[in-house]
């Protein structure tokens, strides 16, 4: 059952060199695949880190064995679809039928850094399906060894092509929270990435995805369905509770924060966050029996694989309290 669930490397806590060590040590513990946060600033300043993904991810893939891929890689602000195209393909070609690409919508805290107009939600989420059907469009030319031209509404691509490809494109997968992205992905994109919601909300994105993918044609039963899931563990309770506070005050948080714009802004907002705003948010224990519980209702509910964020900085102890109780335990 380890195979289905996937580590999270919290790199906006840890040093690079550290993020490559500790997706070692999820591999040796049974955790098979790492995610890794496409992000140029961390949540909070305290946190501390934010290096350049896809360096990281170039790292770990040359220590690991497993699958890997961005967290939320945002085609079209700092970054133009065709050079994510590039970079996803590379590592691909690098690491045959172990890389994958997960693209969303975006948030403004690393997007808006380069200056340019930050839309509303409608407009970020037209952008990004703009975006999966060029990479996917210069994926498959490039594949079959043709070049490519892309004139959308929001990005374009002259006569070109992708001239280091694998044997097989990288899957291209969505990252959301919400029903109606999730229901576009089924009909465009190669997978789901359910990211940042309760279990009832899962529910309700699953089917939408799923009928998004009848009406693309495709069946979405055949389709990845991967879940991000944070949790909070530490060695006692009232720990595990201090950290999710500490590091993890967005988690708590009942609005959007894709439109907040730096680490200080929502450092301040994060000082009105209380204990009690978590429940219901996360699961938040000591016991490990807790933490599988929650995992194995994500996977009876259809999920694929879940990929679980840790918010503390306990991250050796997590890897071994999970390795130990947790992921044998999975039924």
């Amino acid at each position: 059952m380890s195979g289905r669930i996937g580590y999270v490397a919290a790199s906006d806590r840890v040093q690079p060199r550290e993020a490559v060590d500790l997706a070692v040590l999820a591999e040796s513990a049974g955790f098979h695949g790492t995610l890794v946060a496409d992000l140029f600033q961390p949540w909070l300043p305290s946190l501390g880190q934010a290096p350049h993904a896809w360096s990281v991810l170039a790292a770990l893939a040359e220590h690991t064995a497993s699958d890997f891929g961005p967290g939320m890689a945002v085609p079209g602000y700092r970054v133009h679809p065709a050079t994510l195209a590039q970079a996803s393909a590379t590592l691909a070609a690098l690491h045959p039928g172990r890389h994958w690409l997960t693209v969303s919508a975006g948030e403004a805290l690393s997007e808006h850094v380069t200056g340019g107009y930050w839309p509303e939600a409608p407009e970020r989420i037209n952008r990004l399906f703009e975006a999966v059907d060029l990479i996917k469009r210069l994926f498959a030319a490039s594949a079959a060894g043709r070049d490519i031209r892309f004139a959308g509404e929001h990005f374009q691509l002259e006569t070109t092509r992708l001239w280091t490809m694998p044997p097989t494109p990288p899957p291209v997968l969505v990252a959301t929270g919400g029903p109606v992205t999730a229901r576009r992905a089924g009909r465009s994109a190669d997978g789901l990435l359910a990211v940042g919601v309760t279990y009832e909300q899962a529910a309700h994105i699953l089917d939408r995805f799923r009928a998004g993918a009848k009406e693309g044609g495709k069946d979405g039963e055949q389709m990845p369905k991967w879940l991000h899931l944070n949790v909070s563990w530490a060695p006692s309770g009232e720990q595990a509770l201090a950290q999710a506070v500490e590091c993890y005050p967005i988690g708590a948080m009942r609005f959007s924060r894709g439109d907040l714009r730096s680490p200080q802004l929502l450092e301040q907002v994060a000082r009105m966050v209380r204990p009690e705003d978590f429940a219901g948010r996360l699961p938040i224990s000591e016991d490990p029996d807790v933490h599988r519980a929650e995992i194995q209702r994500f996977l009876d509910l259809g999920y694929d694989r879940v990929f679980v964020h840790n918010v503390g900085r306990n991250h050796g102890a997590f890897l071994q309290a999970f390795g130990e109780h947790v992921l044998p335990r999975l039924s």
